[in-house]
């Protein structure tokens, strides 16, 4: 998509702005001029289009004669919640405000999208021809869009999904299985943080870690940090120390555009079936926190939508019980001897045979939309959190209990 005035996003001013409305040309394939009085209806249109053509910018607060009348109906706010309403899925977009004159004008980016078809709340699919937003009737062209998506589903996977841990070779006789989550992020602008990602202090997150694990590690990966937590080991038949496969860590990969894939492995005292699953949440607690002091300013502001997976991998057949270390209360350990015991009452044995990925097909898309749905704020906490949130943290349980 081209740039206004050959300016980047982030540099635009109104002046560029002014380039463009004191032009020749009327609207053209990458811009949109609308009124105070344009509805939303017609907006979502455009925005439709846009995306699923080769994106393009709408000027609110313009006239046909392309003069600034501005804008008291439309605001910001009401330019995300009729876009997050109306579109699915969730178009990648910015918005800027600017004043000229006592008039506000908003610049709306429009993406071309990465996960066609972008359909409206109507139903309709619409493209970009010429200067115009017109449904598209083509079922060619509908297919095209789908294969878009489907190339797109590839390259995420491929980002956000961990490989199976090889149990071919030696590996721990205790390990019993292990939870992985892949979550990728997108975003509506190149943010300060992706500029100097490999610049900032990491020392904080270290002076954090050493305070919330005796073992942990932090490393670079290409364009990732690596944190691992703990230290796995396994032995021979002789007692010796021998090097672990590939991938049986706790860790975390952190990327540079606010996407992650980490993993929690589950293990057993050798000669025992039942497998300590408190790391499902005490591990995934350290990594959210070290998350958030990284992304936790305003990733709201910036957060369009993301894809998540996760998935359970069971290599031996185990029985999931909490345990409480020493700096538990006697209550804390009371609840819980007491929500084991009210379990095997109820329902018998929790055995886990089987693992399992969440959701079943495809991926669970994380934007406003879905968090309105369950009535839950947008905003940066709530956004990470629901990245952090796994389906299997109370592994075997029925009844919920407050562990999270």
């Amino acid at each position: 998509m081209i740039n206004i005035n050959n300016k980047s996003w982030e540099k635009l001013r109104f002046s560029d702005i002014e380039k463009v409305l004191s032009g020749s040309d009327d609207e053209t394939f990458f811009f949109e001029f609308k009124n105070d009085n344009e509805s939303p209806s017609k907006l979502i249109k455009e925005i439709s289009a846009f995306s699923n053509t080769y994106g393009g910018y709408i000027f609110l607060g313009i006239n046909d004669d392309k003069t600034v009348g501005g804008c008291k109906q439309w605001t910001e706010q009401r330019i995300h919640t009729t876009i997050h309403d109306s579109i699915t899925p969730i178009p990648d977009f910015d918005v800027k405000k600017f004043k000229s004159n006592g008039k506000f004008v908003f610049v709306i980016k429009i993406n071309e999208g990465s996960l066609p078809p972008y359909i409206t709340n109507k139903g309709q699919i619409y493209e970009r021809v010429s200067s115009g937003s017109f449904p598209i009737k083509d079922s060619a062209k509908l297919t095209q869009l789908y294969h878009k998506r489907e190339d797109q589903l590839k390259r995420i996977k491929n980002k956000i999904e961990l490989e199976n841990i090889d149990t071919t070779g030696s590996f721990p006789n205790n390990l019993c299985g292990y939870l992985d989550v892949g979550v990728s992020v997108a975003r509506s602008e190149y943010t300060e943080l992706q500029k100097n990602f490999y610049s900032i202090d990491l020392k904080p997150i270290a002076d954090y870690l050493k305070t919330a694990v005796k073992e942990f590690s932090i490393s670079r990966l290409a364009h990732s940090y690596l944190i691992t937590l703990g230290r796995l080991s396994a032995s021979d038949h002789n007692g010796n120390e021998i090097k672990l496969n590939a991938g049986i860590q706790n860790f975390i990969e952190i990327m540079s555009d606010g996407s992650v894939k980490f993993r929690i492995v589950l293990h057993s005292d050798p000669d025992d079936v039942q497998a300590d699953i408190t790391g499902l949440i005490y591990f995934r607690d350290v990594f959210k926190n070290v998350y958030s002091k990284l992304f936790g300013d305003n990733l709201s502001k910036i957060f369009v939508y993301a894809h998540k997976y996760e998935q359970l991998t069971v290599i031996k057949q185990f029985r999931p019980f909490y345990s409480l270390g020493d700096d538990d209360t006697p209550e804390d350990k009371a609840l819980y001897a007491k929500y084991l015991i009210n379990h095997q009452e109820k329902y018998g044995d929790n055995l886990i045979v089987l693992g399992g990925r969440y959701p079943k097909n495809d991926y669970l898309l994380i934007d406003k939309r879905y968090l309105n749905n369950y009535k839950i704020k947008f905003n940066t906490k709530n956004i990470i959190n629901e990245i952090f949130l796994s389906q299997f943290t109370n592994l075997g349980y029925i009844d919920r209990m407050a562990v999270d």
